[in-house]
């Protein structure tokens, strides 16, 4: 099988050295996009360029008369956002990750922080989900105890998050991940708020999340066609190595 090609092209500039890279791709819950997404649109965050390839669904973003590719990368201040606006399939997860974090590296940032959903059947039951941290080195590990957020001691990630985090470490690239316990395919704001609330405390920001919490019914429904689309996508990743996150 020949290699899958796909490319980080970049437009625009950084403006900071060292920045903080926030990873929010469609999987459970769609913790990540919806968290990224806010990210984007509530800092007014500037784009920075996109990811593309051969092996993604022709699908195009129209924003403001605007066409737009459906991975697109922002920046402003020390963050940068990458946001994805489709699934990404089991096939193309490897060559991904290996193709953002290599570009990511030359920007020697600070840390990789990923936004995803760890699915829990009692989500209905739970009015304030927990966030799990999840981290590659000692000095960010100890940044999550300092932040008092639970570790992710044990189990297993499958999916594209664990491809990115897998290359994080092969990389020497430091990394955290959030998992935010949320339904599974069902649109999870709230899980988004929880795991945006984390990143305030390690980043010492103070991104207001109220917006979001208000616009929670919205996105649920904004979003049922990505989710929709997504649940495929994890349906296959399930078919080939079981569901995206265990917790033990």
């Amino acid at each position: 099988m020949s290699t899958v090609s796909v490319d980080v092209v970049q437009t625009g500039s950084v403006g900071t050295k060292s920045p903080y890279i926030l990873v929010g791709l469609p999987d459970a819950g769609l913790v990540g996009t919806i968290a990224a997404t806010y990210l984007v649109d509530s800092l007014e965050m500037k784009e920075l360029g996109y990811i593309d390839s051969a092996r993604f669904p022709p699908l195009i973003i129209v924003r403001d008369n605007e066409v737009k590719n459906a991975i697109r990368i922002y920046e402003k201040d020390n963050l940068v956002v990458v946001i994805s606006d489709i699934p990404i399939l089991p096939s193309v997860a490897v060559q991904f990750s290996k193709s953002l974090l290599g570009w990511a590296k030359k920007l020697d940032p600070k840390l990789v922080i990923n936004i995803t959903g760890l699915p829990v059947q009692n989500r209905l039951q739970i009015e304030k989900p927990e966030v799990l941290g999840l981290a590659t080195s000692k000095d960010v590990t100890e940044l999550l105890r300092s932040a008092n957020v639970t570790l992710f001691s044990d189990g297993a990630l499958f999916g594209t998050y664990a491809a990115v985090i897998k290359e994080c470490v092969s990389q020497k690239v430091p990394s955290l991940t959030l998992l935010a316990q949320s339904h599974l395919n069902f649109p999870d704001p709230i899980a988004s708020i929880e795991a945006l609330s984390i990143v305030n405390k390690v980043l010492k920001t103070n991104i207001d999340l109220k917006p979001l919490q208000e616009e929670a019914e919205m996105i649920r429904i904004k979003t049922r066609e990505l989710m929709r689309q997504t649940e495929g996508a994890l349906k296959e990743a399930r078919m080939e190595g079981g569901p995206q996150a265990i917790y033990r």
